[in-house]
């Protein structure tokens, strides 16, 4: 599930998508949909959505994702979104900043105070003789780093906290 900040008519509203295969459940105010997928490509998406009253409505969805931040045309309309992330200890973003199972940290590649972006490499473990990156969820600056190259580390202990950029 993700929720958004999305701006329609001059006027902020927050809605929750959540996909399942091809369908995409969205939720706003009060308002539940469910789309069908009948095509996407790498920045297109063709959905359904069958109307209260029975009919069915077609929506053309383009979009490009920077960060948190989504430019969407749909259905020819420009609209402006932002992905709401909750932040906190046991948020799925922090897990993610976990070992997945018990490593070695091999290599720490930031520092604290360092700014990154969603997709950085922060630190590499390896088990089993694999290479294990742990990326950043999500853009901000690192606030702690709670391990040491070579130090063996249990799965699901927290390695690195960022605190996410707004704007």
């Amino acid at each position: 599930m993700a929720k958004f900040k999305l701006a329609i008519d001059g006027v902020e509203r927050e809605f929750e998508a959540t996909r399942q295969g091809d369908e995409i459940h969205l939720a706003a105010e009060g308002f539940t949909a469910v789309c069908h997928l009948l095509h996407t490509d790498s920045h297109t998406a063709l959905l359904e959505w069958t109307q209260p009253d029975g009919t069915r409505q077609r929506i053309r969805l383009a979009g490009h994702k920077e960060g948190d931040k989504r430019q969407l045309w749909i259905n020819g309309r420009a609209f402006t979104a932002e992905r709401i992330r909750e932040r906190g200890h046991g948020s799925q973003e922090n897990a993610s900043l976990a070992a997945a199972i018990p490593a070695v940290v091999t290599e720490i590649l930031v520092n604290v105070g360092d700014t990154v972006v969603e997709g950085d490499r922060l630190i590499l473990l390896e088990s089993m003789k694999m290479v294990i990156p742990i990326q950043a969820p999500y853009g901000g600056v690192v606030t702690a780093v709670h391990c040491a190259q070579g130090e063996s580390v249990a799965a699901g202990v927290q390695l690195i906290e960022l605190d996410g950029i707004s704007g």
